[in-house]
């Protein structure tokens, strides 16, 4: 079981109106040597998955990733994403969602009015280039 502490802080995203809230803390360190094998602990646990997904704090319409530490030394930051059905290696919305909780939260400091950052999902790592405008996201890109 996925060890948490009693209050799980999560952050409300979405891109064009898909949800993908992002867990930034009150999650213990995930079993794995890499964040795919990472992803394979939250698949097959699944009690995070269902406990954020599931009502009532979640539902079909919602996707929620986990931040977790990158592997890679060329990763700012590794996630982990679950779908209301599963855990995939890779989703573009959620990398938009991920990208910009990182930057409007100051977790990885975002520098105006081009961001660049590199983040590792399940399936590998992803090129991310975020548009900002004081203090806030306006677009972002990615290459996987």
């Amino acid at each position: 079981m996925v060890n948490t502490s009693r209050i799980v802080q999560v952050v409300h995203a979405h891109a064009e109106g898909e949800v993908g809230d992002v867990v930034v803390a009150g999650v213990g360190p995930i079993p794995g040597s890499s964040v795919w094998e990472q992803s394979r602990f939250i698949a097959s646990d699944d009690s995070l998955r269902q406990f954020l997904l599931n009502e009532p704090r979640g539902g079909v319409f919602r996707h929620c990733n986990l931040l977790v530490p990158p592997v890679s030394p060329n990763a700012d930051m590794g996630f982990i994403i679950m779908e209301p059905e599963d855990t995939p290696p890779m989703s573009g919305s959620n990398t938009i969602c991920v990208a910009t909780v990182l930057l409007e939260t100051g977790i990885v400091p975002m520098r105006e009015p081009v961001t660049d950052l590199v983040l590792e999902a399940p399936g590998g790592l992803v090129q991310v280039r975020a548009q900002c405008l004081g203090g806030k996201v306006t677009s972002v890109t990615l290459q996987n």
